[in-house]
């Protein structure tokens, strides 16, 4: 079992590395004036054919490596429909993959979103040639981060110098503002 948001979040975007996505989007919305909170993640990988999509979403089956158990998927479903929630996966061969889920957000059994601050900062830090696109909002915590932007920016400086990872952990824990724990 997925205990926390953040590790379907970092499922999800393994998942698209192994897609070999050259970008990935990820999408974390809550609204509590509404009470929903959504999770996307959209890349533009391998995609899957029918079939496959129809195995991944069953459960135990995966692609990333002979041992992995291939639950991440259905239990990020199972635990959105538990929690008021929506869940869809749509892919097609060549065209990558997207994956939505929506909660309602003050929902008892609602996951934490665990340690979300360390779990991007991971993300963006491993993305190598990847562009990571994060749109985060959360009841008047916002911020877009876009890691082709920083490459730029760093020029031959390369994303996992110490100062980038100090910078970039500053910048979340600011930007996300201690909201990871409700």
């Amino acid at each position: 079992m997925i205990e926390e948001l953040d590790m379907h979040i970092l499922d999800l975007v393994q998942n698209a590395m192994t897609a070999q996505s050259s970008r990935i989007d990820i999408t974390l919305d809550r609204d509590t004036f509404v009470d929903v909170l959504k999770l996307q993640v959209r890349d533009n990988g391998r995609g899957m054919d029918e079939q496959t999509r129809h195995r991944v979403e069953r459960g135990f089956y995966s692609t990333k490596c002979p041992k992995c158990v291939g639950l991440g998927i259905p239990l990020l479903r199972e635990t959105a429909e538990h929690c008021d929630g929506t869940f869809s996966l749509r892919s097609h061969s060549g065209e990558g993959t997207t994956i939505t889920a929506t909660f309602r957000a003050s929902h008892i059994d609602l996951p934490p979103f665990g340690n979300l601050e360390a779990t991007f900062l991971d993300i963006v830090a491993t993305s190598g040639h990847t562009r990571v696109c994060i749109d985060y909002r959360d009841d008047g915590h916002s911020f877009k981060l876009d890691t082709q932007q920083i490459r730029e920016m760093l020029g031959d400086v390369p994303m996992q110098h110490p100062d980038v990872i100090r910078f970039l952990h500053d910048f979340l824990a600011d930007r996300i503002g201690g909201t990871h724990e409700t």
